[in-house]
């Protein structure tokens, strides 16, 4: 019989690589789209950015590969969503995003403030606390429930602009008085725009304006996505569990890093 034993050794050996031959490289690799928003993605950035670093480091994590494509952000959302590519990253789910695509749990949560001169004093807690103030806004940001009160209630005066970059020039020259973005994108900025001196003459107030979390997209388009995004959740909570993605963080940012994305396992469902 020890013929026997050994056939069936040998049969049971077999089974876990023949099912590999069945999948092919292209079953293992996940192609996504990025828009440029340093540090967080970025065709410059050091593994194409902190968020692209997490995704790609839980694909990984969980038997794929990740290729990555820069569009603008439109394009980028318009060919996950006809399933060209397979998904996008990172974006704030939506009623109608949640149609097109599988979401995944958190990648990364961002918190936006409002930066301002540093000779100016300010501090808000709410609302009325911004009446008098002129507010920059950037074309084609949603930017949450308060500066939607704001303009609602005409308590500040808002200037919308079609770039970020031209909202910090008018900040620095005085032109407005507070402008919001995501903190460690605002600081990545200032710090490519302007002087050191220049710099120094602007700052930020802590009280958050919002915050987000920031998810993978996968296609709903895509045959195979459902289970590619179960397999990222699973690895992606292990990464957070153990301490994968606060320690990208900091290799990244740093005393920088926002508390805000210190989330446990279960808050991060």
């Amino acid at each position: 019989m020890v013929w026997l034993r050994t056939v069936l050794l040998a049969l049971t050996m077999m089974v876990p690589a023949l099912a590999l031959a069945g999948e092919t490289t292209e079953d293992r690799t996940v192609s996504i789209t990025n828009g440029e928003w340093p540090p967080y993605l970025g065709r410059e950035e050091p593994g194409y950015g902190i968020a692209s670093r997490i995704v790609s480091r839980a694909f990984e994590r969980a038997g794929y590969q990740v290729e990555y494509e820069f569009h603008p952000w439109a394009r980028s959302l318009y060919l996950a969503r006809r399933g060209e590519r397979d998904g996008t990253a990172v974006w704030v789910p939506s009623s109608e995003r949640r149609e097109d695509f599988f979401i995944s749990r958190p990648v990364i949560v961002t918190e936006y403030v409002f930066f301002h001169r540093a000779d100016m004093p300010f501090d808000w807690e709410t609302t009325t606390d911004l009446a008098d103030y002129r507010i920059g806004l950037t074309r084609g940001y949603d930017y949450g429930e308060v500066l939607d009160r704001v303009r609602t209630l005409g308590v500040a005066t808002t200037e919308t602009v079609s770039s970020d970059e031209l909202n910090f020039h008018k900040l620095l020259a005085g032109r407005i008085d507070l402008f919001p973005l995501d903190r460690v994108v605002g600081q990545r900025m200032i710090s490519e725009l302007f002087s050191e001196e220049e710099a120094k003459a602007l700052t930020w107030h802590p009280e958050p304006v919002r915050e987000d979390r920031l998810h993978l997209l996968l296609s709903r388009e895509v045959e195979g996505n459902a289970k590619r995004i179960e397999d990222f959740n699973r690895a992606l909570k292990a990464m957070r569990r153990e301490g994968g993605i606060e320690k990208i963080l900091v290799e990244a940012l740093g005393n920088e890093m926002p508390a805000v994305d210190r989330l446990t396992p279960a808050q991060a469902d």
